[in-house]
């Protein structure tokens, strides 16, 4: 069974010319809108009102004729303009139906053009409309793809009297091989900290009038708890609590019939909710800056700083938060005891009142030339050495250079490959986790790192101890 999907159509016919009758007669103040389904593949019409407003469409390229009616009329309109916009991209107008001719010119689905203008959406104009039948127009749209499932609302605003303002507008939701659904009211929803989710309502429809709905909520994912309560009257509601985030499937059934899953998605409060993080380089040092919207249950910062974006060291004490609070409030840090590098990465680590840390995401500073205290030669170091599950090989290199950093074993075998990159004059570290070039663990043993940057070779032996 195929998803429902809901599309849109936007009709506005506008603009109607009376000519040679009495004002009070053009005000056809009784009149009313319909629209009724003609059916598919039924271009001419029948001109008669049968209030349908659902059917059977297989395929696509299917046409699916739509009548539009205006009831009791004092006067012929003549004239009548419709323009159209929509969103949907399984059923199209079809710009060779509509009586009085249509010359538009279909660009694209829902997007018609009258020759010379790439702005105007209109279908033209229509001839008289008798006042026996009330025919406004009869509108005919092709399929683009199977539309099992598919409903779409059909609103036309009608202008029916010259002098004054008489518009009628009638909305109607026109459904194809609908099928049984089940929708949510919010598929994404926030819980607070600490406490419980706003409630989500879930709501069947498309069964039987006569049947009896169960609506089930099956939690897919996450560590916040779920609760649902089927109200037995084709909805039920859905709460989430606890730490954590959490997704549920929700469905309908009348025992027969299962609908497709409506995913909610509850995420966690966010404990800090940063407006911005930034840093600039100033004088020797990196002055950071942050602004927060709201905190929540926040006891402090930890400023954090990597040379490489991966491994991350603190460098601050703990800069007190604001615990719960949504003010504005603003933070800075310097840190003037930067590495010798070329560039840093900051994160921010939030630390709750209860010692939970939430992480920020980095943010990346450009230190440039003049803070390198550049190496004068090539060198390699590893360390620790025996180690045990990682080692870090630093490397010198005096001058811009190609460097090539590979792990053998004893045997001179390719075990894992770290580095194949061009580099700059500085001074480097890379750390190797015992991982083999698939991912896979390696055995303990002796491993040699093997260090080429230009015309400079270095190989270091390590002992791996598990």
């Amino acid at each position: 069974m195929k998803s429902s999907r809901m599309f849109v159509l936007w009709l506005v016919a506008a603009a109607w010319i009376f000519t040679g009758v009495d004002v009070q007669a053009q005000s056809n103040a009784d009149a009313v809108l319909s629209l009724d389904f003609v059916g598919t593949d039924v271009t001419g019409g029948n001109g008669t009102n049968d209030g349908v407003t659902s059917g059977v469409v297989s395929g696509a390229g299917t046409s699916v004729v739509i009548e539009v009616f205006a009831a009791p009329l004092d006067a012929d309109l003549t004239g009548a303009s419709i323009t159209l916009t929509a969103d949907n991209t399984l059923i199209k107008l079809d710009t060779t139906a509509g009586t009085g001719g249509n010359t538009s010119v279909l660009s694209s689905p829902f997007a018609l053009a009258l020759p010379g203008t790439d702005t105007t959406q209109s279908v033209g104009a229509f001839g008289a409309i008798s006042l026996a039948d009330g025919l406004v127009t009869r509108l005919a749209l092709t399929t683009v793809g199977d539309v099992t499932g598919v409903e779409f609302d059909v609103t036309i605003s009608v202008e029916l009297a010259v002098s004054v303002t008489d518009t009628r507008t009638v909305s109607s939701t026109m459904s194809f091989n609908a099928v049984p659904k089940v929708t949510v009211d919010e598929s994404i929803v926030e819980i607070p900290r600490g406490g419980v989710s706003p409630a989500i309502t879930a709501t069947a429809s498309g069964f039987a009038a006569d049947a009896t709905v169960t609506i089930s909520v099956t939690k897919t994912g996450g560590s916040a708890d779920i609760s649902s309560t089927d109200n037995g009257d084709g909805t039920a509601t859905i709460t989430a609590s606890g730490v954590g985030f959490a997704t549920a499937g929700v469905t309908a059934s009348d025992g027969t019939t299962t609908t497709a899953a409506a995913i909610i998605t509850f995420s966690e409060q966010v404990p800090a909710e940063l407006a911005a993080f930034g840093g600039t380089v100033v004088d020797e040092g990196v002055s950071l800056n942050w602004t927060t919207t709201s905190q929540t249950n926040n006891a402090g910062w930890q400023v954090m700083r990597s040379t490489d974006g991966v491994t991350y060291e603190v460098i601050s004490d703990l800069l007190p938060g604001a615990g719960t609070s949504d003010a504005v409030l603003n933070y800075d840090f310097d840190d003037s005891a930067l590495p010798a590098v070329e560039k840093v990465f900051y994160r921010l680590d939030q630390i709750d009142l209860d010692g939970a840390v939430h992480s920020s995401s980095s943010i990346e500073v450009l230190l440039g030339a003049r803070f390198l205290n550049l190496p004068t030669e090539f060198g390699t170091h590893v360390y620790p050495n025996p180690f045990n599950p990682a080692t870090t090989i630093a490397y010198d290199l005096p001058s811009e250079s190609a460097v090539s950093i590979v792990i053998y074993d004893v045997l001179g075998q390719e075990v894992r490959r770290l580095v194949s990159e061009q580099k700059s004059a500085g001074r480097y570290t890379i750390q190797w986790d015992a991982l083999d070039n698939l991912g896979r663990g390696v055995g303990s043993g002796v491993y040699i790192a093997k260090v080429e940057a230009g015309q400079f070779t270095a190989s270091q032996k390590m002992l791996l101890l598990k």
